[in-house]
């Protein structure tokens, strides 16, 4: 909650900016389960396992760059 405070000017941008990041982390969580358990039935752990490597190295960039000490504005008005 405090990330998406630090992020923004106001209220409004932080209620926006969370209802966008928890739209996409729920659309994500639902699908991981269904596609590592089809990913492992067509070949066991190695490609999961793999994948999960891969999108530990994306949520580090992507970390990174969330941590910089700016701000997070709307390009819409």
């Amino acid at each position: 909650m405090m990330f998406f405070g630090l992020r923004t000017n106001n209220g409004q941008q932080a209620a926006e900016l969370s209802e966008m990041a928890q739209s996409i982390g729920y659309l994500l969580a639902s699908i991981g389960p269904t596609l590592f358990g089809f990913l492992h039935r067509t070949g066991g752990w190695s490609v999961p396992l793999g994948l999960l490597i891969a999108i530990s190295l994306l949520i580090l960039i992507f970390g990174l760059g969330a941590g910089k000490n700016r701000k997070v504005t709307s390009r819409i008005k």
